[in-house]
This record gives C-alpha cells, sequence and structure tokens, in this order.
C-alpha cells in the first residue's frame, strides 16, 4: 500500500507540470515573436532559422504550480524568480555581464544564507561561488537543442534518488525535483532536435540556480560522510567541465571568458566529425555515468570504496580533457569565435 501510495505521489508530481508545462510551451511558440522573444541565428549559434525562445517561463510556471500544492513557497522561491526576471530581462535586451554577474552573486549570496542551514563560513563562501558559477554553467551549456534542458532533467533525477534517500517521508524536499523532471519534461517535448523553442536565458539561469542550491540542500540536510561534498560535483560535472574547459580556451586565446562562441563541449564533439543530436546524446552518457557514481558515493560509507570512486571519475575526466585538448585534432572557428554578444 505504501508502495503504491509513494508511486501515486511521484506520478501526480510528474504528471501535473509536465502538463502544464507542455500547454504552455505549446502557447509560447505562438506568443513568444509577439513579446520580443526570438532567438536570430548568428556565427556563434548552431541553428539556422528564427527560433521563438522563453519556454524556461513554462518550466518556471510549472515548478511554482506544484510550490502552491506542496505549500513549499519561500524565499528560495522568491531568490529563483529575480534569477528568472534577470534572465528574462537579458533575454529581451542583452545586459552587460558585470551586471548579470553582480546580481546572481548577490542572489547565490542570499541564498546561501536563506536557504541553507548553518554552516561555517568557508562553506558559505564556497557554496555562494558554486550557486553563481552554476547559474552561468547552464546558461552557457544552453547551445544546441535539447541540451541544457537534458543535463537538468538528469541532475534533478538524481537528486530526487538522494533525497528520497535521505528523508522519503519528506515529500515536499524530493517531490520538487520530480516536479522539475516532469516541467522539463514537458518543455523538451518541444526542444528536441529541430527545436521549436528554446528556454532562454530567464529559464537556463533558473535551472542553473534551483539545481545548483538543491545540490547543496540534498548534502547540507544531515551530517554525513567526509566525502559527501564531492557528490554534487560528481552529478554536475557535464556543466562544471563545460564551464572550466571554456573559460580557460577563451583566457588562454587573450579573450573575455564571458565572450560568446562556439568552442563547448558540444561544438567541440560536432568539430571531431559528431552530428549535433549525437554529440548531444552522448553528453547525456557522460552525465549519466558521472552523476550515478555520485549516488553510489552518497551511500557508500567506507574510505576505500570512496576512494576508488572519486579516483576512477577522476581519472576518467582527466582522460576526457587529454583527448580533446593534447591532440591536434581539434580545430576552433576564430572568425565564430569572435562573432556575436558578449557574454555567457
Amino acid at each position: 500500500m505504501i508502495g503504491h501510495s509513494l508511486a501515486g505521489t511521484a506520478a501526480w508530481l510528474f504528471g501535473l507540470p509536465l502538463a502544464i508545462s507542455w500547454l504552455l510551451t505549446a502557447l509560447l511558440i505562438r506568443w513568444a515573436p509577439r513579446l520580443g522573444l526570438v532567438d536570430y541565428p548568428s556565427d556563434r549559434k548552431v541553428h539556422v532559422q528564427p527560433t521563438p525562445r522563453g519556454g524556461g517561463l513554462a518550466i518556471f510556471a510549472a515548478v511554482l504550480a506544484v510550490s502552491f500544492q506542496l505549500s513549499v513557497l519561500s524565499s528560495q522561491t522568491l531568490l529563483a524568480t529575480v534569477i528568472l526576471l534577470l534572465g528574462l530581462l537579458d533575454d529581451l535586451r542583452p545586459l552587460p555581464w558585470p551586471i548579470r554577474l553582480i546580481v546572481q552573486f548577490a542572489v547565490s549570496f542570499f541564498a546561501v544564507f536563506l536557504c541553507l542551514p548553518p554552516c561555517p563560513w568557508f562553506i558559505r563562501a564556497a557554496a555562494v561561488v558554486w550557486i553563481a558559477g552554476l547559474i552561468n554553467a547552464f546558461n552557457m551549456l544552453d547551445n544546441m537543442d535539447a541540451l541544457s534542458g537534458g543535463i537538468a532533467w538528469i541532475a534533478a533525477g538524481f537528486l530526487a534518488v538522494l533525497s528520497w534517500l535521505g528523508a522519503r517521508e519528506a515529500i515536499a524536499e524530493w517531490g520538487m525535483f520530480v516536479a522539475l523532471m516532469g516541467a522539463l519534461s514537458g518543455f523538451l517535448w518541444f526542444n528536441r532536435p529541430p527545436a521549436r523553442i528554446f528556454m532562454g536565458d530567464a529559464g537556463s539561469t533558473f535551472l542553473g540556480f534551483t539545481i545548483g542550491l538543491g545540490s547543496l540542500q540534498v548534502i547540507l540536510r544531515e551530517e554525513g560522510s567526509p566525502w559527501r561534498w564531492l557528490v554534487p560535483p560528481c552529478i554536475l560535472a557535464v556543466p562544471c567541465y563545460d564551464l572550466v574547459s571554456v573559460v580557460l580556451l577563451r583566457l588562454s586565446q587573450g579573450r573575455s571568458p564571458f565572450h560568446a562562441d562556439k568552442q563547448h563541449l558540444s561544438h567541440r564533439l560536432a568539430n571531431r566529425g559528431l552530428s549535433n543530436w549525437t554529440g548531444v546524446r552522448v553528453i547525456y552518457l557522460l552525465a549519466l555515468a558521472s552523476g550515478a557514481s555520485g549516488v553510489i558515493l552518497y551511500v557508500v560509507r567506507d574510505w576505500t570504496t570512496a576512494g576508488m570512486i572519486v579516483g576512477q571519475l577522476a581519472v576518467w575526466w582527466l582522460a576526457l580533457a587529454v583527448m580533446e585538448f593534447a591532440t591536434k585534432e581539434h580545430r576552433y572557428d576564430t572568425q565564430a569565435q569572435n562573432a556575436g554578444k558578449a557574454g555567457p
């Protein structure tokens, strides 16, 4: 009976936001151009025709509806709304990157003090950087159809599992990750290649904030193993790797790390001969394998097993980096790098 009740609750938490997101995304495909939410092709983008954006509004509305149902509206909801509105303003009229970064760090700062349990100052400082970094990482990852949304779906799934393992009776905690998966599913129906709508900066930054903060809430809920701090980087290894590698590439080329280009992991896979959709699915596999390691790391209790998991994962990502950057095959279009607006 308990199992049936749990399954029914999970189905409701997934199905309601899926239906809301699907309906609103379908409407936004028609409404977005009237609102000025259109993404036009450029040298730094892979789509070849004007495409509506603003699907992130549907994702947010669907998650907000479940928050009302579960009565979990809080300061986190308000802060997520600020991030969403900042991204929406950037979608309508590009904002200077310093303004965006200042607001993102300010919101991350308040989120750490208002939404996380008490912890030492150095953990709070690292948490602020983590959340702000994930906001930009998911924004940068939104460069191919179904990529940022798909990676967010996978990460939310792993976080739902971890939250359920830590507090099975706390439906409001693991249920919000399930609701996010449902909302993303409704959007991804229209965002799969060839995408009929994009989520926009409003959606990608909202996802980065929600998942970044949520990953910290899961591991800080209670005292656990000393290596629990490595669980979020495992689950979110793909956006972290993409962010760090792109920033280092841009700095090595003497360019601003905030200057948009086509040097992301997905672009680099395409440069090696993979189709865009195949490259996205390869990245899905990377996220699944790395996230599964994070879940295992969360439940193990001995140092030997934890060390083996962390060690193999580190070697695996190091091998990918060596394959990408220590060979002569990788090539980048410098003309495309210098095209486009400044920003992630």
